[in-house]
């Protein structure tokens, strides 16, 4: 029987529990301070790889203005929209994760 390997070429969410437990373990002997440290900038970067991918997203939202002048393509919009609004609050979920995991305020991360 052929074992079947599949690669998925997505990278994971870096606000994910697992991410975090895995940078956790990263600089596991790190000092608390420097730790904390490392956490708010490890939060900062991954707001700003997403704030990226949010502002391409709406970039390419733009692309799909003219076809808004079509009927037909009125569905496949909408579940465009539809798809974006709960991406940017799935971000916005783990986020809050992220920070209530490590203790961070919303205020730190500038």
């Amino acid at each position: 029987m052929t074992n079947l390997n599949h690669h998925h070429s997505c990278k994971p969410n870096p606000l994910e529990i697992k991410q975090l437990a895995e940078f956790d373990a990263s600089i596991g002997n790190d000092s608390e301070g420097e730790k904390r440290r490392k956490r708010v900038i490890y939060l900062r970067d991954a707001v700003r790889q997403n704030e990226t991918a949010a502002s391409t997203f709406k970039a390419f939202g733009y692309l799909l203005i003219p076809f808004a002048l079509i009927p037909i393509f009125w569905p496949f919009l909408i579940f465009i929209w539809f798809m974006r609004k709960k991406s940017t609050d799935l971000i916005g979920t783990h986020l809050a994760t992220a920070l209530e995991y490590w203790g961070i305020q919303q205020s730190e991360l500038g």
